[in-house]
């Protein structure tokens, strides 16, 4: 069974070497949906019996390792020499300097990576975080899912 948990946060980005306005200074309400994956949890007398996870760890888990990285931040490039230089001359900022250009499909990779593995399967149910859908816009994602760790 799969359990899905959103989580929403304002960031900013810039992609480089983008052909459009994306190329330019911008930021977005992004919403990932968090995906983890198990067999429901039949311990009798657990607070987790008939789930597969308690949607509330998944939101102190995605709370701590994402929004309060990611919420109010402008995520760049380490390419990218021009903003590097405006944050290391000002204050007041929250740069989130990354080792990609800070497209929705590496965000999304980024936000799985941070994740994967940091959940605790304490009831030996196979919890497994399979994807994470990273909106955008209100009309567009990026998918990144467990088997894309291959590629």
């Amino acid at each position: 069974m799969k359990v899905v948990k959103i989580i929403q946060w304002d960031m900013g980005h810039r992609v480089l070497n983008h052909r459009s306005v994306c190329k330019g200074l911008h930021g977005h309400r992004y919403r990932a949906e968090i995906c983890f994956e198990g067999d429901l949890i039949s311990t009798k007398g657990q607070s987790e019996e008939g789930m597969v996870v308690d949607f509330g760890d998944i939101k102190k888990l995605a709370m701590e390792r994402i929004h309060a990285n990611l919420d109010h931040g402008f995520m760049v490039w380490d390419k990218d020499a021009e903003l590097l230089d405006f944050f290391n001359e000002s204050d007041g900022h929250k740069p989130i300097v990354v080792s990609f250009t800070p497209t929705a499909e590496n965000v999304a990779k980024y936000i799985f990576d941070e994740l994967d593995g940091r959940m605790k399967d304490i009831f030996g149910n196979g919890l497994t975080l399979v994807s994470i859908k990273l909106w955008e816009t209100p009309s567009s994602f990026a998918l990144y899912e467990r088997e894309n760790d291959s590629k």
